[in-house]
């Protein structure tokens, strides 16, 4: 035990991913404890509109900011970092403007008819206003993991949660809209992004300031590879996400989306209390051991084994439960999320296992690799659910063919990143 405890105090890897973690462990299991309340308060129908307007909001948030967020943590010191946050942000409130104009000028009729919501068209101005909240968001953890400030990214996302749930769970209790969980999860947002920039101007104000426009031109110039591989790929990333999303409500129906779109949200909620905050903290262990030595190949296979015994052992344990604690976590009307999260099971698994990794493409800069893994991503999810929807004819059927694929494509991004734990850096 002294041992032990020796290890955790001299270990900075340790002792940040337990910082974090404990951090994410809050952040995420907050909403869960409070969906047995919304999952009563608000239908299957509802929660599929939130989905569908989410997954809408998603690829705005990648186009937005063209991703030069994700170049914070190579930059090459503190000011370009800080050039290259105001960059993003700039970019993000320049595509929310142009999506709002495009969206209530040209495409609230055929969205609306093509996955048959109506509703749709008199919510879907939440889109920009949550993407740019989203861009600040993402754009404030970026620079916590670059400045090693794991008690602020912590923070961030406790209070990120907390906005977002107490929102939707205050309106869903007053009746004030329509559409409180709508409406909630953006206000919670915005709330959210508020936090960061005040956070961020409070602790590092200087460094922004000093930022000047020859700066960001400069930031923009040198990482354009970001937004011409990084946010393309992340862009197929986010679309591969929205796809099941869509498909099932055009096919099937809000219920259906709704109750499919549950099930992702809790497996999802398990995963990034380890996998996003193993993920945040290995990039930053990785890229200072690929600068320093040349390779990171030790701390990825630890990091391999760790995940596959949790994500394995979990799976063994609990998918053969999963209708029955959907109903007795959320209710009756839940019971059939439960039936679709044993058929995505694996394919969770796997993420929760590839996803810590996945950093690896950009701290090596292998964005053309990554590119095209993600391509592979999303063209696999879209033959998929396609096939699934308009051959199959069954969402049981489609579901299972959906999770074949992505057990395929996580295992793909498993051995690629292991591979490049030691190339050298530069693009191929």
């Amino acid at each position: 035990m002294i041992n032990i405890k020796y290890r955790i105090q001299n270990s900075a890897f340790i002792k940040n991913s337990l910082t974090l973690s404990g951090g994410v462990a809050i952040a995420q299991v907050l909403p869960f404890l409070f969906y047995p309340i919304l999952g009563r308060i608000f239908t299957a129908e509802e929660f599929g509109l939130l989905a569908s307007l989410t997954s809408i909001t998603s690829v705005l948030a990648v186009v937005g900011s063209g991703k030069y967020e994700s170049a914070i943590l190579i930059a090459r010191d503190k000011h370009e970092a800080a050039s290259l946050a105001v960059l993003a942000v700039l970019l993000g409130f320049v595509t929310m403007l142009i999506a709002w104009l495009l969206m209530q000028f040209v495409l609230i009729e055929p969205l609306s008819k093509v996955l048959d919501e109506p509703a749709l068209g008199r919510w879907i101005f939440v889109c920009p206003l949550a993407s740019v909240s989203i861009i600040i968001f993402t754009v404030y953890n970026e620079w916590c993991v670059r400045e090693t400030y794991f008690k602020s990214l912590s923070v961030n996302k406790i209070v990120n949660a907390a906005a977002i749930t107490l929102s939707k769970t205050f309106l869903g209790f007053v009746k004030v809209c329509s559409q409180g969980l709508v409406v909630g999860d953006l206000i919670g947002r915005v709330i959210s992004a508020v936090g960061c920039v005040v956070r961020a101007l409070l602790k590092d104000g200087k460094s922004f300031a000093s930022t000047c426009w020859a700066d960001v031109v400069s930031s923009a110039r040198r990482y354009r590879e970001f937004p011409c591989f990084t946010m393309p790929g992340q862009l197929l990333n986010t679309v591969g996400q929205a796809i099941p999303i869509l498909f099932i409500t055009a096919y099937f129906g809000k219920g259906d989306a709704g109750q499919f779109s549950m099930a992702m949200t809790l497996f999802a909620i398990p995963i990034n209390v380890i996998s996003t905050a193993l993920r945040d903290v290995y990039r930053q262990r990785a890229n200072e051991e690929l600068r320093s030595t040349g390779s990171c190949r030790k701390s990825f296979d630890r990091m391999l084994f760790i995940l596959s015994a949790v994500g394995i052992g979990a799976l063994l344990l609990f998918v053969w439960f999963l209708p029955w604690l959907m109903k007795l976590f959320l209710g009756p009307q839940w019971v059939d999320a439960g039936h679709y999260a044993q058929i995505l099971a694996p394919a969770m698994v796997l993420s929760f296992i590839s996803g810590p990794m996945t950093g690896m493409f950009v701290v090596a800069e292998k964005l053309r690799a990554f590119f095209w893994w993600q391509v592979l991503y999303a063209a696999g999810t879209l033959v998929a659910i396609w096939i699934g929807c308009g051959v199959i004819g069954t969402l049981m059927g489609t579901l299972v063919l959906f999770s074949v694929v992505r057990c395929v494509v996580y295992f793909v991004s498993i051995v690629m990143t292991r591979r490049y734990t030691l190339s050298t850096k530069g693009n191929e």
